[in-house]
């Protein structure tokens, strides 16, 4: 079979079938013709989920008790595929330290106590999700190192060089399979009433 490619531009409509597109040099053409997220956010199919906007402590170790958990029920029928996470400042001064992922497996029940956040699909106004997130709950068990994600220097609000566009692209890396967690947890110094929010975007995916 004859593989061809057609120079330039295709127009054409959902279903259809098309050659390869091709350059001007006869190099396969690769595009993105949207945002990187935007086919499954279309989909409604991503989530996004922070503490509340008066913000929370990020913990001095690793605990059963995190700042925030995200929670893929055991009676699940999809994967939760984490894609970003942030760290944003509040208030107080901040201990140094460091932000780290966690994990948690298996939890086959709801963490107790605490709070249940609010989850919101990337299409905002559609459906609901099947991970739930929480603040301040606890787990069966102490959490599992996975990495440190972001970094805190001891920093108060009139620090010049603070907290700054802490976000980190996950895009995927780790999946909370059905009666597991991913947890985002402080291993830092006390500082004085420091206050973060953390915030975890994922993807549901069908098993």
């Amino acid at each position: 079979m004859l593989s061809e490619g057609r120079t330039g531009l295709i127009s054409a409509g959902d279903g259809s079938v098309n050659p390869i597109r091709l350059n001007s040099v006869g190099a396969v053409v690769v595009s993105r013709e949207r945002g990187q997220y935007t086919e499954n956010a279309l989909l409604s199919k991503i989530f996004v989920c922070s503490t509340a906007v008066g913000g929370v402590a990020p913990g001095t170790a690793l605990s059963t008790t995190p700042p925030i958990t995200l929670f893929n029920p055991l009676s699940s029928r999809v994967e939760l595929s984490v894609l970003k996470t942030s760290t944003g400042y509040v208030s107080g001064t901040l201990g140094a330290g460091s932000i780290l992922y966690a994990y948690y497996t298996p939890q086959t029940t709801v963490p107790t106590g605490g709070a249940e956040l609010v989850s919101v699909c990337s299409r905002l106004g559609s459906v609901k999700g099947v991970g739930r997130v929480f603040q301040g709950s606890t787990l069966a068990g102490t959490p599992l190192i996975l990495r440190a994600a972001f970094n805190l220097g001891a920093a108060l609000a009139t620090t010049a060089v603070g907290l700054s566009n802490c976000q980190d692209a996950v895009e995927g890396a780790y999946i909370v399979p059905p009666g597991s967690c991913f947890v985002m947890q402080g291993v830092t110094a006390a500082g004085s009433t420091p206050l973060v929010i953390l915030a975890v975007m994922w993807e549901e995916i069908s098993i």
